[in-house]
């Protein structure tokens, strides 16, 4: 070394002249000195060394210069610094004054130019990896084959490498520098990863279509419920959840039977178990795989797509001191908006019960004498009846009509909603294993009064690392779920001028039975002579049903899990492991005396002494009923699977893949038995007579009615059981060559106990193919600098589905008691015929994938055009009733989806303190039924109302009438295909219209999603919101009918209807027809109306479904007492939406294909502190 020393000093004392003549140009004011570093640089080549305390002490510059050689360009520059420089060969190097020549010389000659390439474990370069000179303010960015150079560094340096999802890596300067950083396990999705479950797959190795969301952008949105499928909506194209249903789905549905939910799951095994049992906290990665290339591995299970849950493990860390984390919410949601509901208010129904009693079409006679009549027809009767006077009855109905009791209804039956959440963990470890520990609580007090719910989630996750030949990983999940409800009387089962509770609170009876029911009913004065008699009280009690009845489950879930993995080459490795799930839950039914049913049951079960003629409860005793449900789930998953990845030593190519053999089994069952005259004290309940019980017979009392018990042996007692059977032999294979070409396969083969002996049914082969061009490494896309990633993807794969239904190779039975003579006799239904043919639904997967990354990756996604085609769907078929039964599933149906998925992502502005972010997610989907067995129904009521299949139609499509509004006697009419008017009528001579005089108005499924969430960051606070677009549907929505009087609960506006010749011109809203008139006509006409293609409207809407406001507390108080990472964030979900045809409705939040309200998603708010320690 000192030898070089000598040599180059040597040589250094010459300078070069004609360097030193090359010619600057400069006009800078007030300028940063490195900022005129760079500008010579570029202009002549020459190289700028400097330390950040030489770099500190200088000056801004300000030189006009032209054509100016570079000795005095500089001499103008360091005029006034108190810093100096000296020129050797083509280094300009810089230091602080009181430094000598010699010291610079001697300080420029020890350093060293470096070069060099940072890979991965595999080989493959990583571009855009972060090169940096410890303790210095030197760093460069790797180029697209990873290599990176710097020059003259010093020869002690130490270089830090850093890549995200990698471990960070130092290690000491040399000339040439290979460099290989190891991947950290836990964020491997971070860079690009996807989990199959099976295996962890590069993103640039895929042919199939898949999406991964990492931590940061999962944990942008708080689950305060603990769903975390929330958090998945508009961030995965395809998908589809539903936050009120909680239906999801991947590329549509396609099937009517089977499974139709996509497969989830979880650390690698899938879960049958309750979704509430993975604590959302805990997720660090989701990965969705969309079609047959990506999900297929798993077979007859993967056809709607499958949903891969990675979770936490622990970190190790050098110090090896653990790691706290607690995030705790509060949730707040006001009481449901009733006035959504639209409900007609007591003065207008009043109107309508004049209506129809001055139809003729309800009179006294109608009514047996102990059934309850509605007290404004009361009044109406007695007024005909001449009981009271015209003015009499006025004032009366005009009493009843000043009350409403939707206010106390709501006060009564509903309040605000309350969540809490906390969660609290603590992980840790080192290079021999780690550790996490997790505790999760919610504790919910639901809207409806009497409701609450708590949940505790425990969580364990370590890892072992035995040896460099075997590794262990373990995961284990214990849930306890509690849930409580009471009894909430539907609003429109009641009359909206019937009081609840008088001035002490106490509850007051309905004049209807439960459900608006009026043929087991009594009326006031029977049940006034029942109660005299000493029988129970008989009439309904709406408020005091909330407390009379009470619900409560215990769902307690555990979950265990491990896989060893054993090292055999530096290629090849084995994984045995397994999963197993154990849920047992058990769901106490509590009915007092006081509840309406219990009082009924008793009553109607009652002996009469023939002497005293007094109630004998020896039948059915007195006291509480008490019903228990137990159930229990048991399900394990048993895998060994040999690893593969092997590259060739020019590494050139590289051979992935894996091979295994899977055991499942699947077993559900289920009992429940009831005590009656119990005793929640002595815990005491007294015997029944069953034959009594299970019977159909008139109430000894003539006070009760005339009809007997409703009693069903089915809602008391019951027993189930299920044993689901499967084993399969998969593989699949990844060759890379140069990686550029990407070529895949699988192959799967399911077994399962579902099927009959055929073989060519059991064994049904699974597959795929795919292919990967990587253009981006092509040698023709290097120029274009813009581009930094392009791949094209195309697959192919055949999968199945599940029946979800009891069919099978063998006949099966259901059994239960027929209680309509004096003696139950055992009876049974045929459930499915023998069906040895049945087989898997199979689907087609066809996909043409392009992903891309543009402008250094600020603009990256990806685009997916997809058709699936599913056959042997299982369908129902009809048959010979003399068999015992007049259906059956069989493999009969097939189904089309084809559709496009786009995910654009966008970094618009990134600044020191601000940046901005857009993520688009799109998709678009078309359904249709190409084949399916007609049902045997041919009235039109039966198409538009019901939910059967139609071949070149969606599904869920609905149909409706061609309304031709109201003739000149009030009577509604449809048209049928040629534009003639009927006025339909299925009772005596039938006169209705066929299918295709139907109009098809559309499907209820969205067609078009499409999702917008953007993210601000601006110093500490992060600002976030999500809109979604749901669209290409359709809604039928319920219209103000005058009949719902009769049989449902009228909106308001249903007074203005038809009443008399000429009003056809100004309503189409058909009135009370007059009994035996020219103008009378059935219900079925009536039907025209109410499922008229002029009330389906359009169902696009847009949601904005969340807003997010996160502070990040960076108070050095705070890190000097521990706490880091220190959160507050407030989160808004559901605060506006737009419905396009009509805001007045809601498309959340209404049965789409009846058209009844629901209530509507309040705002829901939350806020939330967290922090590690």
């Amino acid at each position: 070394m000192r030898l070089t020393v000598i040599i180059m000093t040597t040589m250094l004392i010459q300078v070069s002249a004609k360097g030193l003549a090359q010619k600057v140009t400069l006009s800078e004011k007030n300028a940063p000195l490195l900022q005129i570093f760079n500008q010579l640089s570029n202009q002549t080549g020459y190289d700028f060394f400097y330390s950040n305390e030489s770099l500190s002490l200088a000056k801004p510059v300000s030189i006009t210069v032209r054509n100016s050689p570079l000795n005095e360009v500089l001499e103008k520059i360091f005029e006034k610094q108190d810093i100096v420089y000296v020129i050797k060969n083509k280094a300009v190097i810089i230091a602080r004054k009181e430094a000598s020549l010699l010291d610079l010389i001697k300080s420029y000659l020890q350093r060293i130019d470096v070069s060099g390439k940072v890979r991965d474990e595999s080989g493959k370069p990583l571009p855009g990896a972060t090169v940096r000179v410890k303790d210095g303010n030197k760093l460069v960015i790797t180029a697209e084959d990873g290599s990176f150079s710097f020059k003259g560094l010093d020869e002690k340096a130490i270089l830090v490498i850093s890549y995200l999802g990698y471990k960070t890596t130092e290690l000491p300067v040399k000339p040439v520098m290979n460099i290989i950083i190891e991947a950290e396990n836990a964020r491997l999705e971070e860079v690009g990863v996807i989990s199959t479950g099976y295996q962890k797959i590069k993103k640039d190795q895929l042919t199939g279509a898949a999406s991964g969301i990492d931590q940061k952008d999962y944990q942008q949105r708080v689950a305060v419920t603990g769903n975390f499928l929330e958090s998945l909506e508009g961030k995965v194209p395809g998908l589809i959840y539903n936050s009120a249903s909680r239906e999801i789905s991947i590329r549509g549905v396609s099937t009517f039977d089977a499974v139709k939910r996509p497969l989830i799951v979880v650390d690698g095994f899938p879960t049958e178990i309750d979704l509430s049992t993975i604590n959302p906290n805990e997720i660090v990665s989701i990965s969705v795989l969309r079609d047959a290339a990506a999900a297929s591995i798993y077979g007859v299970q993967a056809s709607n797509g499958v949903i891969v849950v990675e979770t936490r493990r622990g970190k190790s860390d050098k110090s090896g001191k653990p790691v706290f984390n607690f995030r705790t919410t509060l949730g707040l949601e006001q009481k449901p908006d009733f006035g959504y509901m639209n409900y007609i208010g007591s003065a207008e129904l009043i109107d309508l019960h004049r209506a129809i009693v001055k139809s003729g079409y309800d009179s006294r006679d109608y009514y047996n004498e102990y059934n309850p009549i509605d007290p404004a027809r009361v009044i109406l009767f007695d007024r005909d009846e001449q009981l009271i006077t015209e003015q009499q009855a006025n004032e009366k109905l005009a009493a009843l009509g000043a009350y409403n009791n939707l206010s106390d209804y709501e006060n009564l039956f509903y309040r605000k909603r309350q969540v809490e959440n906390i969660n609290f963990d603590v992980g840790g470890g080192n290079e021999k294993g780690t550790y996490l520990l997790g505790l999760n609580y919610i504790g919910e007090r639901p809207q409806e009064v009497g409701s609450a719910n708590k949940r505790v989630v425990l969580n364990v996750a370590n890892t072992y690392q035995f040896s460099k030949t075997f590794a262990f990983d373990f995961r284990g999940i214990y849930t306890n779920n509690q849930i409580k409800t009471g009894k909430t009387a539907p609003y429109a089962d009641l009359l909206p001028y019937e009081r609840l509770i008088d001035e002490n609170g106490n509850a007051l009876p309905a004049t209807f039975g439960e459900l608006k029911e009026t043929f087991y009913a009594i009326n006031e004065t029977y049940n006034n002579r029942a109660k005299a008699l000493g029988l129970y009280d008989q009439r309904y009690y709406p408020y005091g049903e909330l407390f009379a009845n009470t619900n409560k489950s215990s769902l307690n879930s555990f979950r265990v899990q491990g896989r060893l993995n054993s090292k055999i080459t530096s290629w090849l490795n084995l994984d045995l492991g397994g999963a197993y799930e154990n849920e047992q839950g058990i769901t106490d039914q509590l009915k007092t005396e006081q509840a309406y049913s219990v009082r009924y049951l008793i009553n109607s079960k009652v002996r009469k002494d023939p002497t005293k003629g007094t109630p004998l409860f020896t039948d059915l005793p007195q006291g509480d009923i008490l019903t228990k449900q137990t159930l229990r789930n048991v399900a394990y998953t048993l895998r060994g699977q040999f690893n593969v990845n092997y590259y060739t030593e020019n590494r050139k190519h590289n051979i992935s893949g894996i091979l295994g053999v899977e055991q499942r089994k699947t077993q559900s069952d289920s009992y429940k038995t009831t005590f009656f005259g119990y005793d929640g004290q002595s815990l005491i309940n007294k015997p029944v007579n069953f034959q009594v019980l299970n019977s159909t017979v008139t109430p000894a009392f003539p006070e009760l009615g005339n009809y007997g018990s409703r009693f069903s042996q089915a809602n008391y007692f019951s027993e189930a059981y299920s044993d689901r059977r499967f084993r399969s032999f998969y593989g699949q294979a990844t060759y890379v060559y140069d990686r550029r070409y990407v070529a895949t396969g699988s192959l799967r083969i399911d077994q399962s106990n579902l099927f009959g002996v055929d073989p060519k049914y059991k064994n049904k082969p699974l597959w795929s193919a795919g292919l990967n061009w990587v253009l981006g490494e092509e040698a023709f896309m290097k120029p274009l600098n813009w581009v930094n990633s392009l791949q094209l993807r195309a697959a192919v794969g055949f999968n199945g589905n599940v029946p979800s239904s009891f069919s099978g190779p063998f006949l099966l039975l259901s059994s239960r008691l027929n209680t309509m003579f004096n003696s139950a006799l055992l009876m049974y239904d045929v459930l499915s015929p023998e069906n040895q043919s049945i087989r898997w639904e199979t689907t087609y997967n066809y996909n043409l994938g392009l992903d891309y990354g543009l402008l250094d990756n600020r603009i990256s996604g990806s685009v997916d055009l997809y058709y699936k085609k599913t056959r042997d769907v299982f369908g129902v078929m009809s048959a010979d009733p003399t068999l015992g039964f007049n259906q059956y599933s069989a493999n009969t149906a097939s189904i089309e989806n084809k559709g496009l998925e786009l995910m654009i992502n966008s970094l618009n502005v990134k600044g020191t303190n601000f940046s901005w972010r857009t993520a688009l997610t799109a998709a678009f989907n078309q359904n249709k039924v190409l084949e399916v067995q007609p049902k045997d129904k041919t009235l039109s009521y039966d198409i538009v109302t019901g939910t059967d299949l139609q071949k070149g139609y969606a599904m869920n499509a609905i149909f409706s009438y061609r309304y031709a509004g109201l003739n000149e006697l009030g009577q509604p009419g449809v048209y049928d295909r040629n534009g003639n008017v009927k006025i339909l009528n299925t009772e005596g001579v039938i006169d209705d219209v066929g299918f295709d005089d139907l109009v098809y108005s559309g499907t209820t499924t969205p067609k078009y999603v499409i999702g917008l969430n953007n993210q601000f960051s601006a110093g500490p606070f992060d600002l976030s919101f999500l809109f979604m677009y749901y669209g290409g549907h359709i809604m039928r929505v319920q219209q103000a009918d005058p009949n719902d009087a009769n049989v449902g609960y009228p909106l308001k506006g249903a007074s203005v209807y038809w009443k008399q010749e000429g009003d056809e011109a100004t309503t189409n809203v058909p009135g009370f027809p007059v009994y035996g008139t020219p103008g009378d006509f059935s219900y079925a006409a009536r039907d025209g109306f109410t499922y008229a293609n002029q009330f389906v409207r359009k169902a696009d809407y847009i949601r904005l479904r969340d807003v997010i406001l996160t502070y990040n507390l960076k108070d050095k108080v705070l890190k000097r007492v521990g706490l880091n990472h220190v959160q507050l964030r407030l989160q808004v979900q559901n605060p506006f939406k737009y419905t396009f045809s009509g805001n007045d409705i809601d498309p959340e939040s209404i049965d789409r294909r009846k058209g009844i309200r629901t209530l509507p998603q309040q705002s829901f708010y939350s806020l939330t502190f967290s922090a590690n320690f």
